[in-house]
C-alpha cells in the first residue's frame, strides 16, 4: 500500500467520522445541490467534463471536509422593491450570489464598495447569500442549513443554503445578468438559476484557489483538480472580471477565452487612507521614533501569503541594521507561529484594525511588504500607497500590476528571503529616493477610485444585456 493510498484512505475514514452527525435534510439539500450543477451549453466543449460526483469524490478523499449542522434562522433582507426603489431605469437588474460573506478578506469588502456606489447611483443591484447577518445594502440572506470548513483553509466557514428556498425565491424575483462571485454553493446556484432563466452570466475570480490549494496542501494534483473545476466553472460565463492583467494571463494560459475574460480593477477611498492619517504617538507605541524605518504588511497571516519568507527576509535585514521595525496587522493561522519566529525581534502584531485604526496604521509606516505570490490584487497594495507608502512586492500575482516599478516601490524577482531582504535593506539605505516614492504613491493611488472600479464592473452586465426587459415582479 503506497504513501499517497494511505493517505487518502485516513482522509476518507476522518471524513467518515465527521459525517455522523449529518441529518437526512442535510444528505437530501447537498443531493439537490450536486445533481442540479450546470453542464456546459452547447459550443463549450472545450470546457473540462465534470460529474457532480467526481467534484464530490475528490474533495471527500483528498481534502478534510468538516459540516456542522445548523438551525435555519428567519430570513433577513435589506432588499426594498425593484419597481420602488428604480422606477424608471434601464439599466439591467443584476443579481449577485456570493458565497462566505462574512469572512473578512478583499473579497467581501469589493463587494460591499460595488454594493454601497450602486445604492449611490441608483443601480439595481442585489446581492444573495447565506448568511446569519445582512451588513451589505441591497443583500438578500438565506438561512444556511449548516456549515462546511476545510482543513486547508483555516479560519473560512462556507454557508451552505436550502436550496429548494433559494430556487423558491427566485423564481418570483426575476434578473437580467447573474454575477456569481465564488464558486461554492451559492455560486452554483446562481449558474443552475440563470441557466434555467435564460440570462447572461458574469462573474468575478477574485482568489487564486487554485494556488492557495498549492501552497497550503503541497497536492500538485489537488491543485490541477482545482484549475479544471476553475476552468470548468468560470469557462460557462459570458463575461469574467480578472482583478488584474497578471490574473487575466493567467486564466487565459489555462484555457478561458480571451475575448470573454476584462480587467476590473479596485478602487481606494482617498479620504480613508491618506497620508494625513499618520500618528507619531501610534508609533511609538510600536517602538518606533521618527528615524525608525516601519515596515508594516496588512492582511490575513497565513502561509499563502507567503509570510514565513517575510519573517526570514526581516530577521536577516536585522542582523544587516537593527533599527527596523515590522508591523503585522490583522490575524489568521499563522500568526502564533509567526509570533514564535519572531518573538526575539522588534516585531509588533496588532490584531486586526478597521476603520481610523487602520488608516492610522498604514500612514504611519514607511514601506509596505507584501511577499505574497497568489494574489490576484491586493487591496492593501492600492491602501497603503494612498496613505503614501511605497511598495515592496514579488514578481509574481496580481500586485506588481497596482504599483509602478522603481517609482512608487519594488518589485523583486523569484522572491527569497535573501533577495527580499536584500531588496529591504536597499530601499530603506537611501532615504532621498523612499520620499520621492512616497509622493509619487500617493499621486497613482488617485487613479483607483471607488467610482471608476464600479463603472467598469456595471459595463460587464451592460454588455451582455445591453436592453434589458424591466419586471413587475420584485426583489
Amino acid at each position: 500500500m503506497n504513501a499517497c493510498f494511505q493517505e487518502r484512505l485516513q482522509t476518507v475514514l476522518e471524513n467518515l467520522k465527521g459525517a455522523r452527525q449529518w441529518r437526512p435534510k442535510d444528505y437530501v439539500n447537498f443531493a439537490n445541490m450536486l445533481m442540479r450543477m450546470p453542464r456546459p451549453r452547447t459550443g463549450e466543449d472545450s470546457l473540462p467534463s465534470l460529474h457532480p460526483a467526481q467534484v464530490a469524490l475528490t474533495m471527500f478523499t483528498q481534502m478534510k471536509v468538516s459540516y456542522e449542522p445548523g438551525v435555519a434562522p428567519e430570513e433577513v433582507s435589506t432588499l426594498t422593491h425593484v419597481e420602488e426603489a428604480f422606477p424608471h431605469t434601464l439599466e439591467p437588474t443584476v443579481a449577485l450570489f456570493v458565497d462566505a460573506p462574512e469572512h473578512l478578506s478583499g473579497v467581501s469588502l469589493t463587494l460591499e464598495g460595488w454594493a454601497e456606489e450602486a445604492q449611490h447611483q441608483g443601480r439595481p443591484f442585489f446581492l444573495h447569500m447565506a448568511a446569519s447577518e445582512c451588513r451589505i445594502p441591497g443583500s438578500k440572506c438565506f438561512p444556511k442549513v449548516g456549515s462546511l470548513r476545510m482543513s486547508s483553509y483555516d479560519g473560512l466557514e462556507i454557508p451552505v443554503p436550502d436550496v429548494k428556498a433559494v430556487s423558491a425565491y427566485m423564481r418570483g424575483h426575476p434578473f437580467d445578468v447573474a454575477h456569481l462571485s465564488t464558486p461554492g454553493p451559492m455560486g452554483l446556484m446562481g449558474m443552475r438559476l440563470a441557466r434555467d432563466a435564460g440570462v447572461p452570466v458574469c462573474g468575478t475570480y477574485h482568489t487564486d484557489f487554485p494556488r492557495y490549494v498549492g501552497e497550503l496542501t503541497g497536492n500538485e494534483d489537488l491543485e490541477a483538480f482545482t484549475w479544471a473545476f476553475m476552468v470548468w466553472f468560470y469557462g460557462q460565463m459570458d463575461r469574467v472580471a480578472a482583478p488584474s492583467e497578471s490574473t487575466r494571463r493567467d486564466l487565459i494560459a489555462h484555457g478561458l477565452e480571451p475575448d470573454r475574460v476584462r480587467v476590473v480593477g479596485r478602487g481606494v477611498a482617498l479620504e480613508q487612507f491618506s497620508p494625513a492619517r499618520r500618528d507619531e504617538g501610534l508609533r511609538k507605541t510600536w517602538g518606533a521614533d521618527a528615524a525608525t524605518p516601519v515596515l508594516i504588511y496588512v492582511g490575513r497571516i497565513s502561509r499563502e501569503k507567503n509570510l514565513p519568507l517575510l519573517a526570514a527576509a526581516y530577521k536577516r535585514l536585522l542582523a544587516n541594521r537593527s533599527d527596523a521595525t515590522l508591523v503585522i496587522v490583522g490575524d489568521g493561522p499563522y500568526r502564533e507561529e509567526m509570533m514564535r519566529e519572531l518573538a526575539e525581534t522588534p516585531a509588533v502584531f496588532t490584531g486586526v484594525l478597521k476603520g481610523d485604526a487602520l488608516s492610522a496604521a498604514f500612514a504611519s509606516g514607511d514601506l509596505f511588504v507584501f511577499p505574497s505570490e497568489t494574489d490576484t490584487l491586493g487591496r492593501g497594495i492600492l491602501e497603503a500607497q494612498a496613505s503614501g507608502l511605497p511598495v515592496l512586492v514579488s514578481d509574481r500575482g496580481g500586485p506588481r500590476d497596482a504599483m509602478l516599478p522603481e517609482r512608487t516601490g519594488r518589485v523583486v524577482p523569484e522572491v527569497t528571503p535573501q533577495r527580499f531582504a536584500d531588496a529591504l535593506d536597499d530601499v530603506l539605505a537611501d532615504g532621498a529616493r523612499l520620499t520621492a516614492w512616497k509622493s509619487e504613491a500617493r499621486k497613482h493611488a488617485r487613479q483607483f477610485t471607488p467610482e471608476a472600479s464600479f463603472e467598469a464592473f456595471w459595463d460587464l452586465h451592460r454588455f451582455v444585456n445591453p436592453r434589458p426587459e424591466k419586471h413587475h415582479a420584485s426583489n
